[in-house]
């Protein structure tokens, strides 16, 4: 059989442990004041801020920490790359092409040009060397012989005769060529065509483009009067040759000058004539440079 303890002396013994307990508490306390109290000052230690604040390694950085400004937002639109070249270190960074061309300056409008002189015809006419691009002689046989420039795109374009062309062989100025076709070659020939009556011509036509040209009409009246008549896309310029006695012949130059596709006409025509059955205009030739 176990003893039994008293109920009193159970609240002795549970005062008594509560009593060693505070003392204990006591004692240390005493002790860390003790030891605290006995050292100098400590120095003041300077204050040591925490990093700033970064995302954690590997996390995605997309969050903007409190305090912190968010980085400014610009709309997207289509991309603008200057075009040129770095300079400095290191390779220059592929340059990129604009996504769309500007658009292709129009062609600049040509001025229209056209003057006509009339002048004295040398007496010996080279049209090798002055038909550089093109030329013509017409009546080195017969009325209907026509020589020309080989070797080259024909330019000029004889539009023909309101009436029956014939041939004469006493022009005051001779004609000499070296490279034509079908006739390779002729030296000095006074040779040319006419028509006879009022109203009879001759019609020869070239083409016009932005750069200027040069044509020469080789042309003259027998006992009559004669009148040119030149046209660009509507412009007109006229000269006029007379000679009611006897023969007279011209060089009229013509320099011109239009936009591509246009052309040039001249028109020589007999406007009077003196004699009673052939006062006529005549044409020996036409160069082109």
């Amino acid at each position: 059989m176990q003893d039994t303890v008293p109920v009193c002396d159970r609240a002795q013994d549970r005062r008594r442990r509560v009593a060693l307990v505070v003392l204990g508490v006591a004692v240390a306390a005493a002790g860390i004041w003790g030891v605290t109290a006995g050292r100098e000052p400590q120095e003041s230690v300077p204050l040591t801020l925490a990093p700033a604040w970064m995302p954690p390694s590997g996390a995605p950085r997309s969050t903007t920490p409190e305090g912190m400004a968010s980085p400014e937002t610009r709309p997207t639109g289509p991309e603008q790359v200057e075009l040129g070249t770095e300079t400095g270190d290191g390779p220059a960074p592929a340059t990129r092409r604009p996504t769309s061309r500007p658009p292709a300056a129009s062609a600049t409008p040509v001025a229209p040009l056209l003057t006509v002189t009339a002048g004295a015809v040398p007496g010996d006419v080279d049209l090798t060397r002055e038909g550089t691009r093109d030329w013509v002689h017409w009546g080195l046989h017969d009325g209907e012989s026509v020589d020309r420039k080989s070797g080259v795109t024909p330019l000029i374009q004889d539009l023909g005769s309101p009436g029956r062309r014939g041939r004469y062989d006493n022009n005051p100025q001779l004609f000499t060529w070296s490279d034509g076709s079908p006739s390779r070659s002729a030296t000095r020939t006074p040779t040319g065509v006419y028509t006879c009556g009022q109203g009879g011509g001759f019609v020869v036509q070239v083409p016009a483009g932005p750069a200027v040209s040069t044509v020469r009409l080789y042309a003259g009246v027998w006992m009559g009067r004669g009148r040119l008549t030149v046209t660009l896309n509507g412009a007109a310029a006229s000269r006029t040759l007379e000679n009611l006695d006897a023969i007279s012949t011209s060089r009229y130059e013509i320099r011109f000058r239009a936009a591509t596709g246009s052309r040039l006409t001249m028109t020589w025509t007999a406007t009077a004539v003196s004699h009673p059955t052939c006062g006529n205009v005549d044409m020996q030739a036409v160069t082109l440079s």
